[in-house]
């Protein structure tokens, strides 16, 4: 059976009725367990007056934005988005459009209008450049109160080079940066589709009012797990991490 993302409602099953759902229903979400978790224990833990999603999909992870969130700003590029999910979510402005412009529009917005942005979910773009642009937008901001950015997939090599490459060292209010907070998945046989690939894991930065002191650090605490799955995954070949790539052009040039 393929693995699917079910309706978990990021609590443990209490009936056998619970226990069959999780083997047999689908729901919105694309995300595991300990991301559906670690998404919620971050946003109750905390009040946030303002929130920003970044790729809306089918609304999995904005139901839960909403839920700890006063407002939330939701950008995807895809216009449906609002038409389908606009009334279900009262304190949610469903914005439309390529992040690249979207984005740093939105910002200004909050700023303009002297809202506390605390949140931020991005989970849009899965290249390399759209992480970095989405990531060093966000950058641009001068938080007012902790601001937490939380970053999808950063175990999918793409994603996670475009974190980063981000300008995290030239801002100076950013205290944290991890690219292993919650880690992700190597895809097994049972999705046939996309075996082999690495998907899914949470990359979290923190910002806080207040400069930082000395050297930032960029953690990857699972680091060996990331390149052991690389050398056996669909990624294995490309260009810009594999060393005998790496050292053939340096041979010939």
């Amino acid at each position: 059976m393929a693995y699917q993302y079910i309706d978990r409602n990021v609590r443990l099953p209490a009936a056998s009725s619970d226990v069959a759902d999780r083997y047999t229903a689908q729901d919105n979400w694309e995300m595991t367990d300990a991301e559906r978790l670690a998404l919620a224990g971050l946003l109750s833990d905390l009040s946030h007056e303002c929130a920003v999603e970044v790729g809306v999909y089918r609304a999995g992870s904005l139901s839960v934005l909403s839920r700890f969130c006063k407002k939330v700003y939701a950008l995807d590029i895809d216009p449906a988005c609002a038409a389908h999910f606009q009334d279900r979510f009262t304190n949610v402005e469903f914005v439309t459009g390529n992040s690249s412009e979207t984005l740093p529009q939105v910002l200004t917005r909050i700023e303009s209008a002297q809202e506390k942005l605390g949140f931020v979910l991005i989970d849009a773009d899965h290249s390399r450049d759209g992480v970095l642009r989405d990531i060093n937008n966000v950058l641009r901001h001068t938080p007012t109160q902790p601001l937490y950015i939380l970053m999808h997939d950063s175990f999918n090599p793409e994603c996670r080079r475009g974190m980063k490459e981000a300008n995290w060292v030239s801002h100076p209010n950013v205290h944290i940066v991890d690219l292993d907070f919650v880690t992700g998945r190597f895809v097994t046989a049972e999705e046939p589709d996309s075996q082999r690939q690495m998907w899914c894991g949470f990359a979290l930065a923190v910002l806080l009012p207040e400069p930082r002191n000395g050297k930032l650090v960029i953690h990857e605490n699972e680091s060996l797990m990331f390149r052991t799955a690389m050398r056996h995954s669909v990624y294995r070949m490309q260009k810009w991490w594999n060393p005998a790539f790496l050292l053939r052009e340096l041979r010939y040039r």
